[in-house]
């Protein structure tokens, strides 16, 4: 488990999730594939945790097409 220092007071979540990125991919030693996959199981677990549900993102829309 990957143990957060304690948040700083003007820490952000894009300032945390940056911290757990880089003490992963240290973890794996520049091992990208790894990296995700570690990434992918740590994000199930937490929305499982939180009672978050995977959404999808909204389909593009085209631009100047009327559509």
């Amino acid at each position: 488990m990957i143990k957060i220092a304690k948040h700083i007071a003007q820490s952000t979540a894009v300032d945390d999730v940056r911290l757990v990125r880089e003490k992963i991919a240290r973890q794996h030693a520049g091992d990208m594939r790894e990296h995700v996959k570690e990434s992918r199981r740590l994000a199930k677990g937490l929305r499982k945790k939180l009672g978050l549900k995977l959404v999808s993102p909204p389909a593009k829309r085209r631009h100047g097409t009327g559509g």
